[in-house]
């Protein structure tokens, strides 16, 4: 049951340290980022996989490095940091940011194996961490159905691409598939998967407040219509798939916040 925003919730020791903990990990993501991440690009360039997206979509971790530092910041006020959401919510995220401040410091040694791994968790940890916040939050909770449910939307829909994206460019890494052309099956097969498992997720995010399932959703598909601008004329099946599953995610999306809505 949701708690109303004018119940007064008292914050405890336990939410205190959480909260601090959060926003340090968000710190954390954006000081390794900011030294490491220039050459995270030009790594993932190497071993060229048909479904890598083009550059100008990393720009979106900015929004989530804001996003999550300023959610972080607002979570501390003690009026908010006891809200049951973010008891369900924040330990999880907390070790997707950190997941993510690792994963810059292994992809360009390129240790691609042990950063898929960390990369996998992360994905894991902020889904969880989104769904189990939008069944705890109350729609009218600003702060937290708002302002961090966005914050958790946009991790783990970038995540959820970014994990699919990483395997295909760990199996050119490691042999197991071509690049470019050669990789087409296998990386559309991945962008199928990525989709059903953002669908699950939107499915199941979407009984909570609005911004954290259109923030997930709207990550998800900026990944994959950056992998169409990429792939198109060099990887065309992979660009198609890409397009049609991005319009899917979010039609989906679309339908799934307005039944919910209106039910």
């Amino acid at each position: 049951m949701n708690i109303s925003v004018n119940e007064s919730i008292r914050a405890t020791a336990a939410d205190r340290t959480r909260q601090v903990v959060v926003l340090l990990a968000a710190i954390a993501q954006v000081v390794t980022s900011s030294f490491f991440g220039q050459s995270v690009g030009g790594v993932a360039r190497e071993d060229v996989s048909a479904i890598l997206p083009a550059g100008y979509a990393f720009a979106i971790w900015g929004l989530i490095f804001l996003v999550s530092l300023v959610a972080a910041a607002v979570s501390l006020r003690p009026s908010v940091m006891g809200r049951p959401a973010l008891r369900a919510s924040g330990w999880l995220i907390a070790v997707a940011y950190a997941c993510n401040a690792v994963w810059v410091l292994l992809f360009p040694q390129r240790l691609f194996t042990l950063a898929q791994v960390v990369i996998v968790v992360g994905a894991v940890t902020a889904v969880l961490a989104l769904v189990r916040l939008q069944a705890a939050a109350d729609p009218r909770d600003r702060p937290v159905g708002g302002l961090v449910g966005t914050a958790h939307g946009l991790v783990a829909g970038w995540l959820t691409a970014a994990t699919f994206v990483g395997f295909a460019n760990t199996l050119v890494s490691t042999g197991l598939s071509g690049s470019g052309q050669a990789g087409a099956v296998p990386g559309i097969v991945l962008l199928l998967v990525a989709t059903a498992v953002a669908v699950a997720v939107v499915r199941s995010s979407s009984r909570g407040p609005v911004a954290g399932t259109v923030a997930y959703a709207a990550a998800v598909a900026w990944g994959l219509i950056a992998i169409v601008v990429e792939q198109w004329g060099v990887v065309t099946s992979a660009a198609l798939t890409a397009l049609v599953l991005a319009v899917a995610i979010v039609g989906y999306a679309a339908v799934a916040v307005r039944r919910h809505r209106t039910a």
